[in-house]
């Protein structure tokens, strides 16, 4: 492999259920099987690129200056999209040209006006079942609202679909997959078809991580946070983290809950 394609590589092996937008110069390039999808899903030309091996990559791309319109067309696909920007002016660049991941886009973490929904809200959801309990999380990441809810007794798996339902999230992540909470997953499929499920595994919603998490955010609920015990701070701590990680910055708006 070229030392370029050993670089995107590096950054693709971190993101394997995202499709990779690469900076080259006034393009953002995609290879692969990424191109092969967005070139399917966008009605881009494929062409190829000599990448050191015997046959050339698959590749196509998309201008840097209007890559908005692209990146909107993939999240309403139910896509997610990783970008990898340059960090040097490749005129001065000794080498190979300096890259990192400075933005991750998925349906639920969308802060750009003009790739939101218009006249409607755009919910992540977070959600931490334990037994026949959960805890619920509804953060619109654009207006810096979070809702959050604990469910327990006889009606909590009623009461969750009806929230499912009014908030309508675009993604939602749990601590268990799909297949360890069917009832909750046939009801996503079946109501909100256009919603993505992020298998986020246990280790996002981790207990000590996840309350240290929440008081740093919430310092002024954390006495009400915590009266609503453990199922909460894991589901606002995991909450927190995944946005953290997409948006590669500090929560400094996420204050209303």
């Amino acid at each position: 492999m070229s030392p370029m394609m050993e670089q995107y590589l590096e950054v693709k092996k971190q993101y394997p259920d995202y499709l990779l937008f690469y900076r080259l110069g006034d393009f953002y390039e995609m290879f692969f099987d990424d191109a092969l999808t967005a070139s399917k899903e966008l009605e881009l030309t494929l062409t190829g690129r000599d990448c050191g091996e015997k046959e050339r990559a698959p590749m196509c791309g998309v201008p840097f200056h209007s890559v908005d319109s692209y990146i909107g067309r993939l999240i309403e696909k139910g896509y997610k999209i990783v970008i990898c920007e340059q960090m040097e002016d490749p005129a001065l660049a000794k080498g190979l040209v300096k890259r990192d991941v400075v933005r991750v886009v998925t349906p639920g973490t969308l802060i750009e006006t003009d790739l939101l929904p218009e006249n409607k809200n755009n919910y992540l959801c977070s959600l931490y079942v334990e037994g026949k309990e959960c805890a619920v999380c509804f953060a619109d990441v654009s207006t810096a609202q979070i809702h959050a809810t604990v469910l327990r007794g006889s009606d909590a798996r009623v009461r969750l679909e009806s929230d499912l339902g009014t908030y309508a999230p675009s993604e939602i992540l749990c601590n268990l997959s799909r297949r360890e909470v069917p009832h909750i997953s046939s009801f996503v499929e079946n109501r909100l078809s256009s919603c993505i499920w992020e298998d986020s595994g246990k280790d996002r919603f981790a207990y000590d991580e996840a309350a240290r998490r929440v008081g740093e955010q919430f310092p002024e609920d954390g006495e009400e946070i915590r009266e609503n015990g453990k199922l909460l701070i894991c589901a606002l701590g995991g909450l927190l983290e995944y946005i953290t990680e997409m948006q590669k910055s500090p929560l400094c708006t996420l204050r209303e809950l």
